[in-house]
């Protein structure tokens, strides 16, 4: 799996404290046998518009105890490669990908299109079956974020 999270411009949340509780809520909802083996994050505001998304520096002012492998962008590059490292994304809460719905769901559908199911650590999780609730528990936090 890979993990995806995100925090708020700098001077609105800690990303030192933010980024390593997100991946840590993120590694307790692991399905059994399930690894996180790449780590990618942002410090930028969860409104902007995908084109602009994940392409600031500003992780490189801080001293976060998190390998960073890239950002959002680089996360959906590696996500059609045929040598991705990983099979599904997890995020801590759907609002870490991004605070309007419309961009949630476009980084989400492209994840799908390359095969990548997108997860929430907050969310049922479930890869067989009906995925009912999973969606609409998504698309509620989606329309709070």
């Amino acid at each position: 799996m890979a993990f995806a999270g995100r925090t708020s411009t700098e001077d609105k949340q800690d990303p030192t404290l933010s980024i390593p509780r997100q991946l840590a809520n993120s590694q307790l909802a692991l399905p059994p046998g399930a690894t996180i083996v790449a780590h990618f994050y942002d410090i930028e505001s969860g409104r902007k518009d995908l084109a602009v998304r994940g392409k600031g520096r500003g992780h490189e002012r801080f001293s976060i105890p998190v390998t960073r492998d890239g950002g959002l962008q680089d996360l959906l590059a590696e996500a059609v490669r045929s040598d991705r490292r990983f099979d599904v994304v997890i995020c801590e809460s759907i609002d870490r990908i991004a605070r309007r719905t419309y961009i949630g769901t476009q980084v989400e559908n492209l994840l799908e299109q390359a095969g990548v199911p997108l997860l929430a650590a907050d969310e049922p999780i479930t890869f067989t079956g009906k995925r009912a609730s999973q969606i609409l528990t998504r698309r509620v936090k989606q329309g709070v974020a």
